[in-house]
């Protein structure tokens, strides 16, 4: 096990597995002749899961009495867990990044929605670009405030009073774990991510991610969890070469 974010006793573990993992696609005219219009020596890193060993750390209801609109939103209490397990174990909410990724820019990305819905953030985790446009909507019918406290960009604060209502900001410099909350709300919590390449993704429900092409070469590929932590190893991509990564995290 690589490090994890405090002392937490290993009671659980927490596996991310990247299966079928590299595979070389060659790009070469089929006279044999160099083409510059064509890449060469690109591999792909293919689809991978991230997944809870064992039983998930039970829940708690969240307490939401003190604004009637966000109660009557759900049918059933909303439970809040340290971590969020899907069919299968998959864990989702786990950024999953190539640390040593050389830096991209890219004039043509889409926003990247950050809503409010039913007095929760969804996603509760979202990863955007350096620069790329955030956008933060209030879909609920309530006061919603945004704040947003990082260490490496400019901190905000939005107040959102109206459903529909939507603010837009941007991030200049990578920071991983930017946390953001509802002062209203105190439960509404989420993460964002910021890099300055594009290799990364969040699992999603199932704990499936997918990572774009990289060139062969030597790579460190991190998995960040909120609560779990962040574990890495060394993957080297090379012609012909297939390699699983395993990520093991401590409960909290």
């Amino acid at each position: 096990m690589v490090g994890s974010r405090g002392a937490a006793i290993p009671v659980v573990l927490v596996m991310a597995v990247l299966s079928s993992a590299v595979s070389l696609r060659l790009s070469v005219p089929e006279s044999g002749a160099a083409d510059f219009g064509m890449v060469s020596g690109r591999a792909f890193l293919a689809e991978g899961t991230v997944r809870l060993l064992g039983t998930a750390p039970a829940g708690e209801p969240i307490d939401m009495s003190a604004d009637p609109f966000c109660r009557e939103q759900h049918d059933s209490p909303v439970m809040r867990g340290a971590v969020e397990v899907g069919p299968g174990g998959g864990l989702s909410q786990v950024l999953v990044r190539v640390r040593t990724a050389p830096a991209t820019a890219d004039p043509n990305l889409s926003d990247v929605l950050l809503d409010q819905q039913g007095c929760l953030y969804s996603p509760g985790v979202v990863a955007v670009r350096v620069g790329q446009t955030l956008v933060i909507r209030n879909s609920d019918a309530t006061l919603h405030n945004v704040r947003v406290e990082p260490k490496e960009n400019r901190g905000f604060n939005l107040g959102q009073p109206l459903a529909g209502i939507e603010s837009k900001r941007q991030l200049d410099r990578p920071e991983i774990g930017i946390p953001v909350r509802c002062d209203i709300h105190g439960w509404m919590n989420a993460t964002i991510h910021v890099l300055d390449h594009p290799y990364f993704d969040v699992t999603r429900e199932d704990g499936a991610f997918t990572l774009p092409a990289l060139p062969a070469g030597e790579y460190e590929i991190e998995a960040w969890h909120h609560t779990l932590g962040v574990s890495t190893q060394v993957v080297t991509v090379a012609d012909g070469s297939s390699t699983d990564i395993i990520f093991e995290f401590a409960a909290p």
